[in-house]
Parts: C-alpha cells; sequence; structure tokens
C-alpha cells in the first residue's frame, strides 16, 4: 500500500497543463460605414481573480487518470466560448485537439467551472464575446 502511495505522489508531482493566456476575438458591429469591422472595447471579459484562477480551476477539473491509462503523455487543444451579457460562460466548444481523450476532458473541466465571468463592455454597455483558452497536456 505504501508503494502504490509513494508512486501516486510521484505521478501528481510530474503531471503538467500547461495553458497559454486566453484570447479574445472582438464583436463585430454595425457603426455607419465600418460595418463588419471589428469595434473597440471599453473592457475584455475578467475571470474573478484574473486568468490564473481560472486555469486553477480547470487544472483541478482535470482528471489525468484516464489520459494515463490510455498512455496519453502530451497533446494540444484550444477550446472556444462566449461570454454573455450576463457572465455565464456558454457554447463550448473545441477549435481544434490532438486526441478525443484529452478533448472530452478539457470540455469536462470546462463544464465543471460555474464561476461567473465580469462581461465586457463596448460604449459602457455589457457585451457578449467570444473567448479562446489554449491547453497543452504533458505528462512526463
Amino acid at each position: 500500500m505504501k508503494k502504490y502511495f509513494g508512486f501516486l505522489l510521484i505521478l501528481f508531482c510530474i503531471i503538467s497543463i500547461n495553458a497559454q493566456k486566453d484570447s479574445i476575438q472582438y464583436p463585430e458591429v454595425k457603426v455607419g460605414s465600418d460595418y463588419g469591422k471589428k469595434a473597440s472595447l471599453d473592457k475584455t471579459p475578467e475571470f474573478p481573480g484574473g486568468h490564473a484562477a481560472f486555469m486553477k480551476l480547470i487544472i483541478g477539473n482535470f482528471n489525468t487518470s484516464r489520459l494515463a491509462r490510455q498512455n496519453i503523455a502530451k497533446a494540444r487543444a484550444i477550446a472556444v466560448f462566449d461570454i454573455d451579457k450576463e457572465g455565464n460562460m456558454i457554447d463550448l466548444r473545441m477549435e481544434s485537439y490532438d486526441n478525443e481523450a484529452v478533448k472530452t476532458e478539457f470540455l469536462n473541466a470546462l463544464n465543471k467551472i460555474k464561476t461567473k465571468w465580469i462581461p465586457g463592455e463596448q460604449n459602457g454597455e455589457k457585451v457578449k464575446m467570444r473567448m479562446r483558452q489554449p491547453l497543452q497536456f504533458n505528462l512526463d
């Protein structure tokens, strides 16, 4: 039992999940003859506690045991989701991924996050925004 516990402790110490800073796709708005051009924002969406707090929740929800059983050591994925005017994370989907199991686990981890975001603003009004979150999974 002690050997098994020691192996699990080592396993948890060498797992790393890295994610780059999330990127934002600005909404398109109709402004006179500038229809279809990207609008400038007063404020981009923010996760309470910042990006580090968002990543901590993703990592906390990310179950690596299934991936380890399938001998998946490295993979990349990019999730896309919207932050609505109320701060809800909606329409979660994958833009790209290397492995089906990583895709499933990344979406599961994101779907477990129920914390509301502080929505983006444009011209003083809250707006729906599209977000991208890259993830790089390494099991060394």
